[in-house]
């Protein structure tokens, strides 16, 4: 494997020994990677802080927190000592090298707002990548989910989430030389760090994994309509599919087909209409003071969803235009 050097950050490689297979025969922590005879290594950013190796993270139970075609997402509780979010890619044709250069460019970005990556392993079977794990979940789940133990999300913890997520893609882009893309922007990729701030995860898969299928694509609701293979996303594409989530932040919707559109058609919908009050979130129409804050906030959502790339704003201009809302 390549040597790695970035920045001050140092790099630990530890190989993939045969203990390593070892399982807690439980359904939900059967997920170590196959043995495929690839001479697998993992590697750890960040210097050798760490307190549990590659033996300790396979041997750990494992919680399935999502699963896709492609990627299942892991919580992995390494004896005590750590707790990681491991994503599992499975079914991915992609080169070491490849994989590993991408995975160094997202290794070297270091924000507050941007889910850290601890490591990275690859096999040809499998390639792991771990990234750091929030408590509090992630925004889909706060906006969507069930249960007695749910919390509505008041305006101001929705405010600090789009400013935080906002400041953290602005960080993703300027990476790789103001090239790098993460072409996977949703809610349930967006989570709250200790400062109640919104992070943005799941960072540097979606360009090394092969296309998903266009009505994949189009049923998300995330995806900007000119994006039909998720390798050729862009930074255009992104800013999209961040103003979903800021629509997402302000209806309360998922952005799946409301009245058989996508979100950002109905909500062009309603305003062309001028029923511009009924989209907002039942919750948050409880208090009066909020509104004009709203509007600006729906105003820049409408911008990044414009339908032509060139007529939506850079990620630095949203950054400026939501924290502007924050102070007004």
């Amino acid at each position: 494997m390549m040597a790695c050097c970035l920045g001050k950050r140092r790099c630990m490689k530890l190989r993939l020994s045969r203990k390593s297979k070892k399982r807690d025969l439980s359904p939900s922590s059967n997920w170590a990677p196959e043995d495929d005879g690839d001479e697998g290594k993992i590697l750890f950013f960040g210097g050798s802080n760490y307190t549990f190796d590659l033996d300790d993270l396979l041997a750990a139970s494992a919680e399935i927190l999502g699963k896709t075609a492609f990627v299942t997402t892991y919580k992995v509780a390494v004896e005590d000592t750590a707790t990681v979010l491991v994503k599992r890619l499975e079914k991915v044709v992609v080169g070491r090298r490849e994989f590993e250069q991408q995975m160094e460019i997202v290794g070297g970005i270091t924000h507050e707002n941007v889910g850290e990556l601890k490591a990275y392993y690859y096999s040809k079977n499998d390639k792991l990548a771990v990234y750091s794990y929030y408590s509090q979940g992630n925004l889909f789940e706060m906006l969507h989910g069930k249960g007695e133990n749910r919390v509505p999300l008041d305006w101001e913890s929705r405010l600090k989430i789009a400013i935080g997520a906002a400041r953290g893609l602005a960080i993703i882009h300027e990476a790789d030389d103001g090239k790098f893309v993460h072409g996977n922007i949703k809610s349930s990729n967006i989570f709250v760090n200790s400062q109640c701030y919104g992070c943005i995860c799941d960072l540097g898969l979606t360009p090394i994994m092969r296309s998903l299928p266009q009505t994949t694509l189009r049923s998300s609701g995330y995806h900007a309509s000119e994006i039909t293979d998720t390798r050729k996303s862009t930074q255009f594409s992104d800013v999209y599919s961040f103003g979903v989530v800021l629509l997402e932040l302000l209806t309360g919707k998922s952005p799946v087909s409301h009245e058989n559109m996508d979100l950002a058609s109905w909500i062009r919908s309603m305003v062309s209409k001028e029923w511009t009050g009924e989209v907002f979130d039942i919750e948050l129409m409880k208090r009066m003071d909020i509104e004009e804050e709203m509007v600006e906030m729906l105003q820049i959502g409408l911008a990044c969803v414009a339908l032509k790339p060139q007529d939506r704003p850079h990620i630095e201009d949203i950054v400026k235009m939501i924290q502007n809302i924050q102070t007004n």
